[in-house]
């Protein structure tokens, strides 16, 4: 069962395939030459069960019906050989292929028409002039000579691959040659070309095609103008950029170029640099206006113009939008008289390189930049310039990415300040040429053990390069790294960074030792202090106070006035008349009973105590001065021996004795009240800077202990035990 509904499934593929074939007639029989055999070939049957097997026949086509004597050869390729002497010249034979009974094509022919000529041999071309080219070739050799020949002419530029046909019309029965013309001057063409007999329609009867023959126009005067640019780093010399011709437009070798220019010191001065060969030549000083033109072997071009004043209107904005496969540019522009605009684009990675730009019309503000102009994952500088015909305007710049990816390393993190439980981190930006990118944030990673604990993250805006990591445990080890991101994702880490915290509080037997020796060094500065105190205060109780007075040399004092040369306020008050003191008698309250001893010495010695009355021990029984507290004055005994006193905080003044100074008996002084307040109090008295450093002041007097301590003693007011 099987079996047969194999075999019905077999014979109706062939079926289908003997009627896809039955109407066809691929069968195509030739000579290579006059003399040769008949080659006759169809088009296989594809049957991948079994092998097909071919019946080729062939007979001599009469007038009325076929030969009796059919050839039948059986086959099993696509092809088969006749020999040439079982075909009769000027007979019509038939041809056709079966395949499984079925015939699938066939075919009539005479052996003279089925020659197949060879191609055209001594195929040549000479050029003419710019334009022209002459292109000659031979008439096959395996046809007869009489045997009237067509030809096929086809042409191309060198670096093209699609091919321009001359057809046969143009070429013309029996020609030999033809000659091509408004070919592009100094450009080289392909041509071949091949041959049939002269009506043949039958493609396959045709000769190949003839080796490929090549020619160069003549050189010619070059057109177009140069596209020319500039390039120029911060404040430094310009340098002046042209784009090279296109063949077509060169027309020939570009031998040189020439740069005329004028500079804006000089006005209508025109300059001529030395010609140059590279595109791109440095100018010296500042140029205004730049022409550039390109010569070749006929001519030169029109010059190339580009005016380098900068100071017009700039376009307004840039928008950059990203697709799939490019990148566009977009501006904005307020301005009417706009020539047209470049657009300048620079590798940031190789910033040294020169840079590319295209000049868009003025009606035109977007610019399409594709994937085969700037490279994917590179940065690039792109500037906006608008052209004017006395100058430009901008440039307007911004940075884009054609196609970004991720960063191929992270920041380099370093230490700034670390503590028990935080640490100040720095980082710089991740370097350009491996950003790939824009970056939109850092993310630091930190872990104490690697193999124990899970990473813990930070994100971090990419405009900050300092951050304070908190929460940290002290004497610990860190590991810490950073990665940058952009859009497309996170990329590489960076280098490690091992960090460690301080400890809690550890302290040396060093520490120790060295704040025990500041404290002791303190107490006993304390100690020192406390005991010259307590024996300042011993002497001062042991020792007459006489002796704890502090009385200035009056040869220092007049020493340093004679250095100062100017004379102190106080000094010139001598010259006026002296104030007149009004001495009242008042009741005294409490009455001071003076010590009625009196020195008999020659010299009067003055004592004097703050907040409390003068204590006066006169020369002689009627020489006592009178001294009347609160006054500005002090009054000096007639006697030539007495000598200079000095109140605290009152200037001392030498005075003659006047007749409105009054003086008593020392019984008088003794009935005088005492007065608590200080010797010049409520008012402003001079005194010299010598003075107050001998003198005491209030305040030192009344912070010394014995006095307050044994007041009525030291005033008189209860008897010294002696």
């Amino acid at each position: 069962m099987r079996g047969t509904i194999r075999i019905v499934c077999e014979l109706l593929l062939t079926v289908v395939l003997l009627n896809q074939h039955s109407n066809q007639t691929d069968m195509f029989c030739f000579r290579v030459d006059k003399d040769s055999e008949v080659i006759c070939t169809w088009s296989p049957i594809h049957n991948t069960w079994k092998t097909t097997e071919y019946i080729f026949h062939l007979e001599m086509k009469s007038s009325s019906v076929h030969s009796n004597k059919p050839l039948r050869i059986p086959t099993l390729l696509p092809s088969v050989t006749l020999e040439r002497k079982i075909l009769s010249a000027g007979k019509c034979y038939v041809a056709w292929v079966e395949a499984n009974n079925t015939q699938l094509s066939s075919l009539e022919f005479i052996i003279e028409d089925i020659v197949k000529p060879q191609p055209p041999v001594n195929v040549s071309a000479k050029t003419e002039d710019s334009t022209n080219i002459e292109i000659e070739w031979t008439k096959p050799a395996n046809l007869d000579q009489f045997v009237s020949m067509q030809y096929e002419l086809q042409y191309r530029m060198a670096d093209q691959e699609n091919w321009n046909e001359v057809s046969d019309d143009e070429v013309g029965v029996h020609a030999v040659g033809h000659v091509l013309e408004d070919l592009q001057p100094f450009t080289e063409y392909h041509f071949r070309v091949r041959c049939g007999r002269e009506g043949e329609t039958n493609w396959k009867l045709w000769s190949d095609w003839s080796a490929v023959t090549g020619a160069m126009t003549q050189e010619a005067e070059p057109v177009g103008v140069l596209d020319v640019w500039f390039m120029q780093s911060g404040q430094g010399p310009i340098t002046v950029l042209w784009k090279r011709l296109e063949r077509h437009q060169a027309r020939g070798i570009i031998q040189r170029y020439l740069v005329n220019y004028t500079l804006q010191r000089d006005g209508e001065e025109i300059h001529t640099a030395p010609p140059t060969t590279s595109c791109n030549i440095t100018l010296s000083g500042t140029p205004q206006l730049v022409n550039v033109s390109a010569y070749n072997s006929v001519g030169a071009t029109h010059p190339a113009t580009l005016n380098l004043v900068r100071d017009q209107l700039p376009v307004l904005n840039i928008t950059v939008l990203n697709y799939e496969d490019q990148v566009q540019v977009c501006w904005v522009t307020s301005a009417n008289n706009v020539l047209g605009f470049v657009v300048e684009w620079i590798n940031m990675n190789l910033p040294e390189d020169s840079s590319d730009w295209k000049k868009i019309p003025a009606l035109d503000e977007c610019m399409d930049l594709k994937h085969d102009v700037l490279q994917a994952r590179i940065p690039y500088n792109v500037s906006v310039y608008t052209q004017y015909q006395i100058g430009l305007g901008g440039p307007v710049s911004t940075v884009i990415y054609t196609k970004e990816g991720v960063p191929l390393t992270g920041p380099q993190v370093s230490i700034c300040n670390i503590s028990l439980t935080s640490a100040t981190l720095l980082w710089e930006n991740v370097p350009l040429s491996l950003r790939q990118g824009f970056i939109l944030y850092y993310t630091l990673i930190y872990v104490k053990n690697p193999r124990e604990d899970s990473r813990q993250k930070v994100n971090i805006s990419s405009a900050l390069n300092i951050f304070t990591l908190l929460n940290l445990e002290p004497a610990s080890t860190y590991t810490i790294s950073m990665t940058a991101s952009t859009r497309i994702g996170e990329g590489k880490s960076g280098p490690h960074l091992k960090l460690k915290t301080g400890a809690s509080y550890i302290i040396s037997w060093k520490h120790i030792i060295l704040v025990l020796v500041i404290l002791v060094v303190i107490v006993l500065c304390i100690t020192g202090i406390c005991c010259f105190q307590r024996t300042k205060r011993l002497g001062s109780m042991l020792i007459p106070q006489w002796c704890c007075q502090r009385i200035p040399d009056p040869k220092i004092t007049r020493a340093l006035l004679q250095q100062n040369h100017t004379t102190p306020e106080h000094f010139t008050m001598i010259e006026s008349d002296p104030e007149i003191i009004k001495v009242e008698e008042i009741i005294p309250e409490i009455m001071v009973q003076l010590p009625l001893e009196i020195s008999k010495s020659s010299n009067t010695e003055d004592m004097f105590r703050p907040n409390s009355p003068l204590l006066t021990e006169a020369k002689s029984s009627n020489a006592v001065e009178k001294f009347q507290p609160n006054s500005p004055t002090l009054t000096e005994a007639k006697s030539s021996t007495s000598e200079d006193l000095f109140l605290p905080s009152t200037p001392t003044r030498e005075v003659d004795n006047s007749p409105q100074v009054s003086i008593h008996s020392h019984k008088e002084f003794a009935l005088q009240p005492i007065s608590t307040e200080l010797p010049g109090a409520g008012r402003t008295c001079n005194t010299s800077g010598y003075e107050k450093h001998f003198i005491p002041s209030p305040e030192q007097l009344l912070e010394d202990g014995w006095q307050l301590d044994n007041k009525a003693q030291w005033l008189g007011l209860v008897e010294t035990q002696q």
